[in-house]
């Protein structure tokens, strides 16, 4: 199947941050030195493009090497999807968003798109002159999921593995992982895993604001 791993800043709702107390932790550099984060709208379901339906729209930020050139995904390494090295972008995609657990440390994941559109550069999308949202992920909002930090507290169920911790598989220096590694844990790790998410049945954390 089609599955890939993007690293984000830890928040609660992921709405905003609109009153200050749901501020971005873990995103790196820029999230360190500014206390915001494009991926703060990421479980926001908004109607854009004149869709009748509303959409999630999904951010990682792909790191960029010399400091000045924002990379591409490389949207070919997803699995099933060699042939897509010419392309600009992929679909039908499960998308799972982990971030580092602020009180427990370990990686988790937070919430998924099912059914996503991936792209491999970052796209825009205007809802007034001055309010751009930054995406690489489109999902239908009823696709999406946001799990509530109790639940991304089970660390048994949700921990993402991560190579710095001594797993054979997993994250490295780069915020997205494409379970690309031949290991036969790999595929038991993700066969729970995808089981775990298509099975969830419990609350999920997205509201629905009044249209942007």
């Amino acid at each position: 199947m089609r599955i890939v791993f993007f690293n984000i800043a830890w928040m609660k709702e992921y709405t905003g941050n609109v009153d200050g107390t749901d501020t971005p932790k873990f995103g790196g550099d820029y999230v360190q030195k500014t206390g915001d984060g494009h991926e703060k709208y990421n479980f926001t379901p908004v109607s854009f493009q004149n869709k009748e339906e509303y959409y999630c729209l999904g951010f990682y930020e792909t790191k960029s090497y010399n400091g000045n050139t924002v990379n591409q995904m490389h949207i070919e390494n997803i699995n099933g999807c060699k042939l897509c090295n010419k392309e600009d972008y992929v679909e039908d995609v499960l998308v799972v968003y982990c971030a580092k657990h602020p009180a427990h440390k370990y990686t988790t994941v937070v919430g998924w798109y099912k059914h996503a559109t991936v792209f491999r550069n970052y796209k825009e999308a205007w809802f007034s002159e001055d309010e751009v949202q930054y995406y690489n992920a489109v999902a239908k909002a009823s696709d999406c999921v946001l799990l509530p930090v109790s639940v991304r507290s089970k660390k048994l169920q949700w921990q993402v593995p991560r190579k710095a911790n001594g797993w054979k598989f997993g994250f490295g220096r780069a915020n997205v992982w494409y379970a690309s590694e031949l290991d036969d844990n790999l595929d038991v790790y993700i066969d729970r895993l995808v089981r775990q998410i298509d099975e969830y049945d419990g609350e999920n954390w997205i509201n629905y604001p009044e249209k942007r």
